[in-house]
Parts: structure tokens; sequence; C-alpha cells
């Protein structure tokens, strides 16, 4: 995969199978319409752990603008909208401690989690702003003592 411009929504809650295939579907027709200036966005979704949704594009072939990211936030607005997702809150931390779900928890209550010790340093946290598919690889899923979260320990 060459290095694609990346956007991850974290959802609050567990999507259901069924409203992942609804989702996907309402996604992937927008995808079809999605331009740049009138240049085709080569652009495709995926959703990850049934708790991601990830848009990326090919900017080597066109550039998303800002007007083509604002129409990817309101496609996403309206799917929030419809699902009660909460996409758009970057407040909610996700983290994963060994073979335990995916939890999904305000940033406040992250940091007590964190302070009064009751996340190790080697629980994984989630990191939402990687914004192409070298920093998705490198940095989306770290360990807490090595993630943007570590100036909480």
């Amino acid at each position: 995969m060459n290095n694609n411009k990346l956007w991850v929504f974290q959802s609050k809650r567990t999507i259901t199978v069924k409203e992942e295939e609804e989702i996907l579907e309402k996604i992937h027709y927008f995808l079809k319409s999605w331009a740049a200036h009138g240049a085709e966005l080569k652009s495709e979704i995926n959703i990850l752990d049934h708790k991601f949704l990830i848009i990326s594009v090919d900017e080597a072939q066109t550039k998303a603008s800002g007007c083509s990211i604002d129409s990817l936030n309101q496609c996403i607005r309206e799917i929030d909208a419809q699902y009660h997702l909460e996409l758009l809150n970057r407040l909610w931390i996700s983290y994963k401690e060994n073979n335990k779900d995916i939890e999904t928890i305000a940033l406040k209550d992250f940091k007590e989690k964190v302070k009064a010790g009751l996340l190790s340093p080697d629980t994984w946290v989630y990191n939402l702003s990687v914004s192409s598919s070298e920093e998705f690889n490198e940095k989306f899923k770290q360990p807490l003592y090595k993630s943007w979260a570590k100036i909480y320990l």
C-alpha cells in the first residue's frame, strides 16, 4: 500500500454486523462520486474491529481538497445521526487490555484510570490522529507507554 491519506472515525460503541453492512453501502455510494475540484478521488472504506471507520485516498492521483473533506465529514455526520455512534467526538479514547474487547471511554475517565494504575503500561491505545497509511501502520495501535497517552503515566 502506498502512503495514502487517511481519516479514522471511531465509534463509541461496537457496530453490529447489520449496521456495518448498511454503513459500508452508504459510504461506498458516497465514495463513488467523491471528488476534489471535479477530479475523482480514488478512495476506499474499511471498518476495523467493529469500531473504526477508516477512509483512505490515494493522493498520488488527486489530493483531497477542503471542500471534499467537508463533504466527507457531512457524510459521516449523516451516518452518525442515523446510528448514534459519536464518530466525530475526539474526546472518546479506545483501549484494549490483553484478550478483552476494545473499550471506549471519555478522556477524563481514561486519565483517571491511568493515574489510578487501573491500566497497565502495556495496555493497547488507539491513535485517531494518524493521517497516512504509513502512520497507521506504525502508530494506530500502540502500548500505552509508547503511545500519545504516555503523558498520563
